[in-house]
């Protein structure tokens, strides 16, 4: 499926042009949808999805940066917080774009007039069902960004501004699609047959996604309404994921123009302006901050052997990029850091599989809600190193190392597991805190002789990691009374504005 043309779909409706001589061609309504196969939308839908999660601008040069698994090696301004307008408007165009062609999915398997020729992708049910936990997926990732956003009328084409709701309203209503979603799936029915990357049409997995990514987003809000975590956490164990063969996963392919985003940004768009960081790597090789000595790394004198997945010696030494500082700094001591460029990791494979959710992450939340649980946290770690290939040796020797389940020590691992999801790293240290090892504005993240360099933010006002990132600037124009009503409700468009769960 990934070898056919992808479509292109516009926000709110499909529209497909052409060159022709033909008068009768020309005249057609441009607003009247062409008819496509459901399948192709959703492969369309997971790809663009993952290409633009992962790809060189929203993660490289936003949440990689964010929750301080990389850093640049040149031109640093967006690990200082100066994320580009266009990063922000482009992220937030596709990520509407993917949700409305799910929406259409769901609206071509419910009317009468299109849902005949839609089962030849699966059956009605299923591609409803599969088009909304991808939706609750994507949306819960505008929203975590961003805060407040358009939701409940943003797929109504007659709407030209919707309006943006409160996150408080647009939590319950995903928690309730996933909910619908997953009671709509009975494997007996039959699975997809058309346009499913990720399970290959496996309905029975995607109803574990369903229930594991509500599980997520119920402890996310439970600080603000525990209800929805208690109500899903009593589902049988079975509902959920239950090993790395349930991993939600996007895998793309070694042949162009289908490989990987972070493949493409260094090999097909020559670019190599990533690597990983001093904090990140520090906690890894088990080392403690010699720089600012209250940071105490949980997992002191225990090297991680997902680091040498992740990374490379230089001189035989584990080196990290200092986080954050200015460009002249940084592009100095560059050459001491991993070259991705000339000694690609396995994420810089063309074929690497990408992560929606995985069973580390739910092992990790299984630890948490049964009171930092230690069979859970050690399942958790196992699955991730597993998942990244380590040997059994070496997991069971770490295993052996590693200090007991607690807040810290569970939160931490969790947040190492979600390496290569960097939103979701992000969104868990403002939900808990954790790690404890990033660099702060104020913090020293080099020292040069004798010299401490701070990190200093290039944005006024910033004090932490920041809660999310600015609304686009095109939404000032094109929908002033959504985003003036946004700001007033939510609180000022800027970095340190908190989202309704973290409050």
């Amino acid at each position: 499926m990934l070898k056919k043309i992808f479509l292109i779909i516009s926000l709110p409706v499909l529209f497909i042009a052409g060159c022709t001589d033909k008068f009768d061609e020309i005249n057609k309504d441009p607003n009247n949808p062409v008819s496509v196969e459901t399948g192709y939308l959703l492969t369309y839908a997971e790809k663009t999805t993952m290409d633009n999660l992962r790809d060189a601008w929203f993660a490289g040069r936003g949440t990689q940066l964010l929750c301080q698994h990389w850093s640049q090696n040149n031109y640093p301004d967006e690990d200082r917080y100066l994320i580009r307008t266009t990063t922000i408007q482009n992220a937030w165009r596709a990520f509407y774009r993917v949700a409305a062609n799910l929406q259409q999915i769901i609206k071509m398997n419910t009317d009468e007039a299109t849902k005949a020729d839609a089962r030849a992708s699966g059956p009605n049910e299923h591609q409803i069902a599969v088009a909304m936990i991808l939706k609750a997926y994507i949306m819960s990732i505008i929203t975590d960004t961003w805060g407040d956003v358009p939701y409940s009328e943003c797929f109504n084409p007659d709407i030209r501004q919707p309006k943006y709701d409160p996150q408080s309203e647009i939590y319950p209503q995903l928690i309730k699609e996933l909910k619908d979603a997953a009671a709509m799936i009975d494997p007996a029915n039959g699975d997809l047959t058309k346009g499913d990357i990720i399970y290959g049409g496996d309905v029975a997995k995607w109803k574990k996604f369903a229930n594991t990514l509500r599980l997520r987003l119920a402890l996310r809000m439970s600080k603000k309404d525990p209800a929805p975590l208690n109500e899903v956490k009593a589902l049988p164990l079975s509902s959920f994921f239950q090993s790395n063969a349930d991993n939600a996963k996007f895998a793309y392919l070694a042949a162009s123009p289908n490989e990987g985003p972070v493949y493409r940004a260094f090999f097909v768009d020559n670019r190599n302006d990533f690597t990983i960081t001093k904090p990140f790597v520090e906690l890894l090789a088990g080392r403690n901050d010699s720089l600012n000595v209250t940071k105490i790394n949980p997992f002191a004198g225990i090297e991680d052997p997902r680091l040498s997945i992740w990374a490379y010696k230089i001189g035989g030494k584990w080196i990290g990029m200092p986080y954050g500082m200015d460009d002249a700094t940084t592009k100095a001591f560059a050459p001491n850091t991993c070259n991705y460029k000339n000694n690609p990791s396995v994420v810089h494979q063309p074929d690497f599989a990408y992560t929606f959710m995985d069973y580390a992450e739910f092992c990790f939340i299984m630890s948490e809600v049964n009171g930092w649980n230690q069979t859970w946290y050690v399942n958790g770690i196992r699955a991730s190193m597993e998942d990244w290939g380590v040997d059994n040796a070496d997991i069971t020797a770490y295993l052996a190392a590693v200090p007991a389940a607690n807040q810290e020590n569970v939160l931490t691992q969790k947040y190492i597991a979600l390496y290569m999801q960097p939103e979701q790293a992000w969104f868990e240290y403002r939900r808990t805190g954790f790690p404890k090892t990033l660099i702060k504005p104020g913090e020293i993240t080099h020292k040069q002789g004798t010299t401490n360099i701070i990190f200093t933010p290039i944005v006024d006002g910033v004090t932490d990691i920041p809660n999310r990132m600015w609304y686009p600037v095109e939404e000032q124009g094109v929908n002033k009374p959504g985003y003036e009503g946004a700001v007033a409700a939510q609180g000022p468009d800027d970095l340190m504005t908190k989202v309704w769960w973290q409050k």
